[in-house]
């Protein structure tokens, strides 16, 4: 192998592996958003039910300070929701899920070219075009993904290096194959 191919080679590994860990970040994020939209939830149900609770009480035992008590809840109920809308961490959580989504194939892509590359073991104008067109369609991706944050990025970095997260043992791999095409339970020939 050239050294000029050798060079595109670790380029190509390079950017899958900044790939990989842009993809894991975002999806690492939209947990963190979804965790955030449950607890949202779970806030607005337990705000309503006070809210009810305490103007049916109100209403039934003619409490004055009940009434009272209800529309202070109901206030903090309007200022939670003007809270949402400014913050909206549902459709945050809905732009890195789609973020991962395009990520992904372009991972895959990667992944692919650089088994082209090297089994021809040149890189030929039409894979050069093709890493130029994967260089492109990432900016793009990149150019209207949301911000991940720090805490995402850890949660990224622990599940890929330490919980082994986009990594399989050829038994894995094998367990989702036909036994024809296994590479550890295959019988020899």
């Amino acid at each position: 192998m050239s050294a000029p191919d050798e060079i595109n080679i670790a380029n190509l590994r390079e950017s899958l592996g900044r790939v990989v860990y842009s993809h894991k970040t975002h999806e690492k994020a939209r947990e963190i958003e979804s965790a955030k939209t449950a607890v949202i939830k779970w806030f607005n149900i337990i705000l309503t039910a006070l809210t009810a609770g305490s103007i049916f009480s109100a209403l039934t035992t003619d409490e004055h300070v009940l009434l009272v008590i209800g529309a202070v809840i109901s206030m903090i109920a309007v200022a939670f929701v003007v809270f949402q809308l400014s913050f909206d961490p549902r459709g945050s959580e809905e732009r890195h899920r789609a973020t991962a989504k395009q990520l992904w194939l372009i991972r895959e892509q990667y992944q692919l070219l650089l088994v082209d590359m090297m089994e021809t073991q040149t890189a030929g104008q039409d894979l050069l075009v093709r890493r130029d067109t994967l260089v492109a369609d990432l900016g793009i991706v990149y150019s209207q993904a949301p911000n991940t944050s720090p805490r995402a990025y850890k949660k990224a970095q622990t599940a890929l290096q330490v919980k082994d997260d986009m990594t399989f043992s050829d038994e894995e791999i094998d367990r989702f194959l036909p036994l024809v095409l296994q590479t550890t339970n295959r019988k020899p020939d």
